[in-house]
């Protein structure tokens, strides 16, 4: 399906930077990133019974490529928007990403891309993340649009999948700490975008003091007391596997979160 689809932006003026990327077909046209989705496509033209029924289907293929190159809106097929509207998560990511993210695509010849992102605090951000079975992909600006979606609403469905998904959370004790942990733990981090996960926790401390260094902890302490102001600070020192989210603690306040001095 790549190489079909490849034959048929063979030539085309304006279309640049063609590459397969987490299980899209991705070209350049008209200034911004257009996707197509192979197994989706491979699975529709497989089902179908007979060589007429494949050329309707190629027919139609060649158009939307077409469309597609001249810098025409193609909108999604209803079941990859609602692909894409289940896969949204909201992901802690530390500031320095959004460059990454930015040079990753200038690399891939996609000189505008930016980050679908917005700043928490300190030097935290909240990207928006595509849970794919083996990836998380990043959401870029404007992306959207295809799917029938603004930037806002992007943002909205991510949050409203999490507050859907964490439906139970553990706390586990690590003596004068404890952390909150959730599923597999991968996205532990981003139970701090919830409204409020704190409300159950057992004698919680009069002064939180909180620790996310990677996108997986989420840690706390009595803010008062000084072992467990260091033990988090030591915590922030540990390896991120390559998920960094902020070396800063936190101190947990009646309107959020805030950087602790």
């Amino acid at each position: 399906m790549a190489g079909l689809i490849t034959t048929m932006l063979k030539g085309r003026a304006g279309v640049s930077a063609v590459r397969v990327e987490a299980g899209d077909l991705v070209f350049r046209a008209s200034g911004h990133d257009v996707r197509m989705g192979l197994a989706p496509l491979s699975a529709q033209f497989n089902a179908l019974p007979d060589a007429k029924s494949r050329q309707g289907a190629l027919d139609k293929l060649m158009q939307r490529v077409t469309e597609a190159a001249a810098g025409q809106s193609a909108p999604k097929p209803d079941a990859e928007r609602k692909r894409f509207i289940a896969a949204l998560i909201p992901v802690m990511k530390n500031r320095s990403y959004v460059e990454q993210f930015a040079a990753a695509a200038r690399k891939r010849g996609d000189l505008n891309a930016r980050l679908l992102h917005v700043p928490l605090e300190g030097d935290i951000i909240v990207a928006m993340g595509l849970d794919l079975p083996k990836i998380t992909r990043f959401v870029a600006v404007g992306e959207g649009g295809s799917y029938g979606m603004s930037d806002k609403d992007v943002l909205r469905a991510a949050l409203d999948n999490w507050v859907r998904r964490v439906d139970r959370m553990q706390l586990r004790d690590f003596g004068k700490l404890r952390a909150f942990h959730f599923g597999e733990g991968d996205y532990n981090a981003s139970i701090l975008l919830l409204e409020n996960p704190w409300k159950d926790v057992p004698n919680l401390p009069r002064n939180v003091a909180i620790a996310v260094p990677s996108r997986s902890v989420l840690a706390f302490g009595d803010a008062d007391d000084p072992e467990a102001v260091d033990a988090l600070r030591e915590l922030t020192k540990a390896p991120d596997n390559g998920f960094p989210v902020s070396k800063l603690l936190y101190k947990l306040g009646p309107k959020g979160f805030a950087v602790m001095p």
